[in-house]
């Protein structure tokens, strides 16, 4: 599906720490990418390279993975709330933080602020 003009005067607030999984949502609905990683489709393709979601990180929630992380799409990346600390880096980022990840960009494994994480992510294919 391609990206379409939306807009929103309001946000759905993120599941609660420690939520139920929800893996095949309803379009608006909050689904689960991993244990305590959520994301909410903005717009684009659940499962694609050009998407903007909002993801939240429960309190204390790792990367779905203990490897670093690459990736052949560029990633956008605004923090909301809260914040993740890369631990291969040990660098942190927090709220206003702001990152653009060009692809085969190491970064992560990541792991949540005690108070979790909310940040807007934006994928696009390498190729626009």
């Amino acid at each position: 599906m391609p990206l379409v003009q939306q807009e929103f005067t309001t946000r759905s607030n993120h599941p609660p720490p420690g939520a139920a999984p929800v893996w095949t949502p309803q379009y608006g609905e909050w689904y689960s990418i991993g244990p305590g990683i959520w994301e909410l489709l903005l717009n684009g393709e659940r499962g694609s390279d050009k998407k903007s979601v909002l993801q939240w990180y429960d309190p204390g929630a790792t990367s779905v993975t203990d490897e670093v992380i690459t990736h052949t799409y560029i990633e956008e990346v605004c923090f909301i709330e809260g914040g993740l600390e890369d631990v291969t880096l040990g660098q942190s980022w927090s709220t206003g933080a702001y990152a653009y990840r060009l692809p085969g960009m190491k970064h992560g494994p990541y792991k949540a602020s005690p108070h979790g994480c909310l940040q807007f992510v934006k994928l696009m294919p390498a190729s626009e």
